[in-house]
């Protein structure tokens, strides 16, 4: 394993905000590195749900009810079975983002809720 060595002005910011959160620097290297981590899986996961929406008439015609897999903008399996295809993928990709979604007549369902405080739909 690679050791990880900050710059030195990083080092003593993290020291002053470690101390002011009454927090470990090892603690805020890992809740920002977690953060990190999140927000490209985030990212990745939004450009898979572009290209399901891109790939959705010729998903539609091909694999209508079936769950599909989409990684690095390109469908990569599908299965009638969501656990099967869940399985493979996991098997194939490990821990890395990968879309899986029903393939249904419409790209994007339309969500309608009902607000408690005004009883209108919106």
């Amino acid at each position: 394993m690679e050791t990880i060595v900050l710059r030195p002005d990083l080092q003593e910011t993290l020291e002053e905000r470690a101390k002011q959160a009454a927090k470990s620097v090892n603690d805020l290297v890992n809740e920002a590195v977690e953060q990190y981590l999140r927000a490209q899986q985030r990212q990745k996961l939004d450009r898979e749900i572009a290209a399901y929406e891109r790939l959705h008439p010729e998903l539609r015609q091909s694999h209508l009810g079936q769950w599909v897999a989409v990684h690095q903008q390109q469908l990569v399996d599908a299965d009638a079975d969501q656990a099967a295809l869940y399985r493979r993928v996991r098997a194939r990709y490990g821990r890395t983002s990968v879309l899986i979604r029903q393939v249904t007549e419409q790209a994007v369902e339309e969500v309608w809720l009902r607000t408690p405080s005004t009883g209108r739909v919106g």
